[in-house]
């Protein structure tokens, strides 16, 4: 009996490791997808660009949907995680837009559409790829994994709000019904 017990136990930390090592690459890719949005920022601020750009949102949510459904997740929650990860992009530009009215900056920015662009659309892809091996072997997330979450999405202007949003929408995705 202990030893079925032990083969319960090794078999349950495995499972436990492995949901915690996708999570966390999902987790870095994220925090690496905002980590340039200072750089979004201040292309902006130096082009005299706003910072909302519906029309672009739209395409990238379109975009996500449509590959989150092929993978077979439910792009209903992927619109929602998307959505999310938007709103807190634009909030992290806004943040750094305030502090280059106090704080202007000599630094030529980084360009957006063939320098910038082209990474946050790659970090977009992979993020619905990490999502995908995680749901299709774990399920779903869990509310214990905020904790690395919240240690991993570390930029200057991300708040617990920030994280909070976020992390609520990735608990929510889970597989298409048609699964």
């Amino acid at each position: 009996m202990k030893f079925v017990a032990l083969i319960f136990l090794v078999v349950a930390f495995m499972v436990h490791a492995d949901a915690e090592e996708t999570a966390i690459a999902l987790f870095k890719t994220i925090g690496e997808r905002l980590s340039y949005m200072p750089d979004v920022a201040l292309y902006k601020a130096k082009h005299g660009l706003p910072i909302e750009d519906l029309a672009r949102e739209k395409i990238v949510i379109e975009k996500a949907k449509t590959s989150a459904y092929e993978a077979g997740l439910d792009p209903e929650y992927i619109e929602d995680f998307f959505v999310a990860q938007i709103s807190v992009a634009k909030a992290i530009q806004f943040r750094c837009r305030a502090d280059l009215l106090s704080q202007p900056s000599a630094e030529l920015p980084k360009d957006l559409n063939n320098e910038i662009r082209p990474h946050l659309i790659r970090l977009g892809d992979q993020i619905i790829q990490e999502i995908v091996v995680h749901i299709e072997k774990h399920g779903s997330f869990d509310r214990i994994q905020f904790t690395d979450f919240d240690e991993l999405i570390d930029g200057k202007y991300v708040t617990d709000s920030d994280k909070k949003l976020l992390f609520e929408a990735l608990l929510k995705i889970k597989k298409t019904s048609e699964s």
